[in-house]
Order: C-alpha cells, then structure tokens, then sequence
C-alpha cells in the first residue's frame, strides 16, 4: 500500500503540493474522495484502490458530501439538544 507514498502531485482543492500518502489517508485513515480524478494520470487508481481497499470502504470515500448549510444547521441541532439536557 506505501509503494506510491513519496510521489507527489499538486492538490487543486488545498492549492500546494502534497504526497499520495496524505491523500491516501486524508478521510479519517481513508482515501480523499478526489483521489480518482487527481491521481488517475500518474497511476492505475482504481486497481490501487481495489487492492487495498474493501468495498465498503471505497464506497465510504466517494459519497458525496453533505452541503455546508445542511450540516451547519445539523450541528446547531445537536448543540440545542445537549443544552436541553444539560438542564
């Protein structure tokens, strides 16, 4: 799994270079979900991802995120709930 770890590439969504490493482990010990579309010309992405990945796992990496709002309004729940049952 660590054979590409070295190679570099320039990240589009943070603007600087960075290692396969840190994309290979940039979701929580799992894949970045762009891992396909940035790394695809420089190596078998898919087969790299078969072979050490489960489905699941995979499956995992590219659902598609939520919106911030979405998720900004589902932590704004969550504080309101844990303030209700603080008193």
């Amino acid at each position: 799994m660590e054979q590409y770890d070295n190679e570099r590439i320039y990240c589009r969504k943070l603007g600087h270079w960075l290692t396969f490493h840190y994309c290979r482990l940039e979701n929580n010990s799992l894949p970045c979900r762009t891992i396909a579309d940035c790394w695809s010309e420089k190596m078998d992405i898919g087969g790299f991802l078969e072979e050490n990945y489960t489905k699941e796992e995979i499956a995992s990496v590219f659902i598609s995120p939520k919106p911030k709002l979405a998720s900004l309004v589902e932590l704004i729940e969550q504080a309101k709930k844990r303030g209700t049952a603080d008193h």
